[in-house]
């Protein structure tokens, strides 16, 4: 329950900010006589998602029609690797980011965290199963890790076709049972990406 209430009261706090910001950033645009798209919907290869992944990106706060800080959110599906049954794997990667810009040519950095979702084979062993075949069951793991993101864009200030690619260093934790056995692991990876800008 606690849990629920504190969920909620950010989302609010973090939607009136966010509402705020919008229409002070709106009004600084339209005072300086120049226009930009604030909203990006884009399909990633690799990167902050793994395999791949589908994002919507905000504009959330702009200095002035160079810089701008835009956070994003997106989600995918992947297949499970266990095989006694077909599993899904479930990732949702957040990102906040810096776009300067140079008219329809953008270079972002950003950082970010992503939720990975998945399971494991479970096998329990304990008197009650001592000599028995015990029959494995699925659990369900969660791991959470962060990127870093240096990426190109190209995209036109009014909105319109987008593409993007960079690296996407990966930073994930100490994992049982897999390559990661040191206390933060870096894995190399790039992104490519294709979308549409409003």
């Amino acid at each position: 329950m606690i849990k629920r209430i504190l969920f909620t009261l950010v989302f609010l706090t973090t939607s009136i900010f966010i509402s705020s910001q919008e229409e002070k950033s709106s009004h600084a645009s339209s005072e300086k006589g120049y226009v930009s798209s604030k909203n990006s919907v884009y399909f990633e290869l690799l990167g902050k998602g793994l395999l791949y992944s589908f994002n919507y990106e905000r504009e959330i706060y702009r200095i002035d029609e160079k810089l701008a800080f835009n956070g994003s959110v997106g989600f995918s599906i992947l297949p499970g690797f266990t095989d006694i049954e077909k599993t899904k794997d479930r990732v949702l990667p957040l990102e906040i980011n810096a776009k300067y810009s140079f008219g329809k040519h953008h270079v972002v950095l950003g950082y970010g965290t992503t939720l990975w979702k998945y399971q494991i084979l479970d096998i329990k062993i304990d008197n009650s199963n001592i000599g028995l075949a015990p029959e494995p069951t699925l659990k369900e793991m969660k791991e959470w890790f962060a990127h870093i993101v240096l990426e190109y864009r190209y995209e036109k200030p009014e909105g319109g076709l987008m593409a993007k690619a960079g690296i996407s260093p990966l930073f994930f934790d100490y994992m049982n049972h897999s390559a990661f056995t040191k206390s933060t692991n870096a894995q190399f990876s790039i992104n490519l990406g294709i979308g549409y800008s409003f």
